[in-house]
């Protein structure tokens, strides 16, 4: 061990940290004050100069909730090694420099040379347990990959793509799980998982997923970033050559600005029926489709009501008007308990927008199968209906032009309604590209009821994800939360 480094005084150290410096985290979510925090696990893995440690951390909120968080920590010399971004210190005293390992190469390179080896690491509290593996652990290029998630990712030599968890839960990983299946069912359009690294803690029946490796996609862009590029050219248009435009000329203004992208949105609906289809054919009691029940569609009506009511009686004033929709909100939902043959419950994405699909040369791929992360595990590895997923891609659409207008004009600006109108129809035009290839490809399985049933069903689905949207706002973004709350005081019977 590095001359002069005492783990278990350093364990104190982070925990006084963490109050403060986690909430300014990205991958942390913030949104609830925090108690108190406790080091579970500190295990040096690394050392030399600085020392790099294991480090799971648990954490006490005010509101009696708790999480347990991975953050690899990286112990220097004052003077030494410093992370380029400031944000990553955790501490400096008595000649020592904590940070985040992920935020430098060279800090970083330990936990990828142990899950690329399959090395078994003993821990105080169990062991690390690689698997998959046949990678080079001598990789020391690994650079951070900037993307606004609850993980952090880290491109290794141009290849991999190390994704490393930032919440440790003892139960079955769905992204490994969802990862595999889809691989073993043939479905393409993603990317294969190399490697993975699991914390197996004494008395825990699941080990923790702690890191995975996949194959790095080149040329890569967020659908999310490729969409607001379309609407950036489509507003800068609309301001210069469509000045009052009716809807014919709104519709044929986005067919015709720089970046239109309802090409894509139909290709990604195709790649989605396709990775629907896949599910649908798999096997073993955690994934085999089944069909969905009344029983089942009576418990999605309750979760649902569930959660509008809950944000209505919590929301506050971010949320002040919604209660006045809930007739029609709840019209749409009540709607789905008499549906008949509904199709199949199957496994799903479980949080399906825009910034889980990426564009390569050789075209869409899906990533992130974790699911939304204010969700259980539980909830999460349950079977749904597709349309789940296909509601957050259509809310994502929606979603994305509110923002891209924001980001141009403010709302008392008098091309505000001119280029919403705009917006509005760009939505729509890339709702049904995407609505009516994902029906094309999917006609013929059982997965979907009938085209009626299919758009209630679908409804019930977007109303739940603009109310989760809500929730997450509240807690993560303030200013973003008129976007998803205006689709719920929009809604009609």
């Amino acid at each position: 061990m590095s001359p002069g480094v005492d783990l278990d005084s350093i364990g104190g150290v982070i925990e006084s940290a963490l109050p403060s410096w986690l909430p300014r985290q990205r991958w942390y979510g913030g949104g609830r004050p925090i108690r108190a925090a406790h080091v579970e696990e500190l295990t040096a893995i690394d050392q030399g100069e600085p020392l790099v440690a294991v480090c799971v951390v648990s954490i006490e909120h005010d509101d009696g909730s708790s999480v347990r968080c991975n953050l690899p920590i990286a112990i220097a010399q004052s003077g030494g090694v410093r992370p380029s971004d400031p944000g990553a210190v955790l501490a400096e005293e008595n000649d020592r420099l904590l940070f985040d390992a992920l935020a430098d190469a060279r800090t970083a390179a330990p936990l990828w040379r142990i899950l690329a080896a399959g090395e078994v690491v003993q821990m105080g509290s169990g062991q690390l347990s690689p698997g998959g593996g046949g990678l080079d652990p001598s990789r020391t290029d690994i650079s951070p990959l900037v993307r606004e998630q609850s993980n952090t990712s880290l491109v290794v030599g141009g290849d991999h793509l190390l994704k490393v968890m930032r919440r440790v839960v003892y139960e079955p990983s769905v992204e490994l799980e969802m990862s595999r299946a889809l691989a073993d069912a043939g479905f393409e359009h993603i990317a294969p998982v190399q490697a993975w690294l699991h914390h197996r803690r004494v008395g825990e029946p699941h080990g923790a997923l702690l890191a995975l490796a996949q194959a790095y996609l080149h040329n890569g862009t967020e659908g999310w970033t490729l969409a607001l590029t379309s609407l950036r050219d489509l507003y800068a248009d609309a301001e210069e050559q469509y000045p009052g435009a009716d809807a014919a000329q709104r519709a044929q203004a986005v067919e015709e600005a720089g970046g239109s992208f309802t090409a894509e949105a139909a290709r990604l609906g195709d790649i989605t029926a396709q990775m629907h289809l896949a599910l649908a054919g798999a096997t073993g009691d955690d994934l085999a489709a089944r069909p969905i029940t009344p029983a089942l569609l009576g418990d999605w009506a309750d979760e649902i009501t569930a959660e509008l009511d809950g944000l209505i009686s919590s929301g506050g004033e971010a949320v002040s008007g919604l209660e006045d929709h809930r007739e029609p909100l709840m019209a749409r939902i009540t709607a789905i308990r008499t549906l008949e043959r509904a199709g199949l419950a199957i496994r799903i994405h479980g949080d399906y927008h825009l910034g889980q699909v990426m564009r390569t040369d050789s075209g869409w791929t899906v990533i992130d199968f974790e699911g939304e992360p204010r969700r259980s595990v539980e909830h999460r590895r349950r079977r749904h209906s597709p349309l789940r997923d296909v509601a957050g891609m259509l809310r994502s659409f929606d979603y994305a032009a509110t923002v891209a207008l924001n980001e141009r004009i403010s709302p008392g600006d008098p091309l505000w309604t001119h280029l919403a109108a705009h917006g509005r129809s760009w939505a729509l035009a890339n709702r049904e590209a995407f609505w009516a290839t994902y029906v094309e490809r999917t006609v013929g399985s059982e997965l979907l009821p009938d085209a009626g049933a299919a758009i209630t069903l679908r409804r019930a689905f977007e109303i739940q994800k603009a109310v989760y949207e809500v929730a997450y706002e509240i807690a993560h973004r303030p200013g973003w939360v008129a976007v998803p709350l205006a689709f719920l005081l929009e809604a009609t019977p």
